[in-house]
């Protein structure tokens, strides 16, 4: 467990460095494009690697299993070291098991502590903002989501459903129209874009990475973009940026004059760095697009991290799948094969059936038999109509040992012990592209011939 949650760690930690080397490439553009990379660098401690590694092989997205996947198994293998390193760390096993025991119990006590800490400060802050939305009360002349409070705050975006805009009832008289209808459009910028939620997602992690440095990072830069965000938006809407920088100034002189402050839940217009963004506001900068370039590059990246595992995962099994096939073949080299007439009133189709050191194919057609050894579909197999399907047969292979994983027997390892038994019993040749295949009705080895792709 402490393994996965190393792999796990390092993982994000990765995911975090590469999202903080992409904002390099994007100071120029909007705050609000880097706030969702942010956020997306949280919401990868939640989702881990392994989880949509299990999902692709849970999906059945299977390459054909007879094609072993050399280079992505190279690639996995290229790869483990960097993403994967525990798996390359020596674990010396201490016989004293309840030490071990010991150390769990210490590890976990420490970790509920602090998770328990940091829920009670949010359970704090919470209540605290619910108390004050409730004694709070409609803003005279402005919109339904303005609510007055007597409370010494600053202007704040409350609750994370049904957000409302907290106004101080002593700040009204201390900004001027434009510089209060500037301030309430950056609170409800903050409720547009459900900031709130997405911090209260981020306390999420928090709670549960507590002991983490870098999430705690990832949150003072979140909270520094979201402002910026709203900043920007304000702006673009065509408020006046001195009387929006003006406004935030008279905001940080009523909080410092009555020591008012925000239960951590508030989404707030003094929050983050204050000079950096008076000076921004004040330098009114509208912020470049996107570009098809850089629009591309994000969804490529985004795509690949995505999908890698999953794809990962899935090709991880059928590489399983296709050495799992290999061991079934090379046990039924070593089989004693017998073949009898079918039972007749039998159902009229083919089965392969699998119980310990038995394989049976029952009730197969000849023309069954030559799509099984060749991998191909029965109606692919063309010509000697009576001679190929008048006759249905039972085949019995006794193995010296039973097979391994045989819920997970593949008919492909049945191709070369059906190409050998349609040689030696039946002296058949098989022609595709009227070209005799081997064994072309002498017996021949054992290893499985290539699948035709057309009759």
């Amino acid at each position: 467990m402490i393994g996965a949650l190393l792999d796990h760690l390092w993982q994000s930690t990765l995911f975090c460095v590469g999202v903080w080397l992409l904002m390099f490439g994007l100071r120029a553009n909007g705050a609000a494009l880097r706030h969702w990379l942010w956020m997306l660098a949280s919401l990868k401690f939640l989702v881990p690697f392994s989880l949509l590694y299990s999902l692709g092989s849970l999906a059945g997205v299977l390459p054909p299993v007879a094609a072993q996947p050399d280079l992505l198994d190279e690639a996995l293998s290229a790869a483990t070291p960097v993403l994967s390193p525990t798996s390359f760390l020596s674990v010396s096993t201490s016989p004293d098991a309840t030490a071990s025991l010991g150390l769990d119990a210490v590890l976990i006590g420490v970790w509920t502590i602090g998770a328990s800490f940091v829920l009670l400060r949010w359970l704090v802050a919470w209540r605290a903002v619910d108390r004050i939305s409730r004694a709070a009360r409609p803003a005279p002349g402005a919109s339904p989501d303005a609510w007055i409070t007597d409370e010494d705050i600053e202007p704040s975006a409350a609750r994370v459903f049904q957000p409302v805009v907290l106004l101080p009832a002593a700040l009204l008289g201390k900004l001027t129209a434009p510089q209060l209808e500037a301030v309430l459009a950056h609170e409800r910028e903050h409720i547009s874009r459900r900031d709130n939620l997405k911090a209260s997602l981020h306390r999420v992690v928090e709670a549960l990475f507590w002991f983490y440095p870098p999430v705690w990072w990832i949150g003072r830069h979140m909270l520094e973009e979201r402002e910026r965000a709203c900043d920007e938006a304000v702006i673009d809407r065509g408020h006046d940026p001195a009387d929006y920088a003006a406004g935030i100034l008279a905001v940080c002189r009523h909080c410092r004059a009555h020591a008012g402050h925000g239960p951590a839940l508030l989404s707030s217009a003094t929050a983050g760095n204050l000079t950096q963004r008076v000076r921004e506001i004040l330098a009114a900068a509208r912020p470049r697009s996107l570009g098809f370039v850089k629009a591309g590059m994000l969804c490529a990246c985004t795509m690949i991290v995505a999908t890698v595992p999953v794809f990962a995962g899935a090709f991880d099994v059928a590489l399983h799948r296709y050495e799992l096939m290999r061991s079934h073949a090379n046990a039924l080299g070593a089989a004693e094969i017998s073949i009898s007439l079918a039972a007749p009133g039998g159902p009229f189709h083919q089965s392969v059936l699998v119980n310990g050191d038995r394989v049976v194919i029952r009730n197969s057609s000849l023309r069954d038999l030559v799509a099984l050894a060749y991998g191909v579909e029965s109606w692919k197999i063309v010509g000697f109509d009576s001679l190929l399907d008048d006759v249905r047969y039972d085949v019995l292979a006794r193995l010296p040992r039973p097979v391994n994983e045989p819920e997970h027997f593949d008919p492909h390892a049945l191709q070369g012990t059906v190409t050998k038994l349609l040689a030696s019993r039946f002296g058949m040749e098989i022609h595709v592209n009227r070209r005799c295949q081997d064994p072309c009705g002498r017996i021949a080895s054992l290893d499985p011939p290539a699948s035709p792709d057309t009759r």
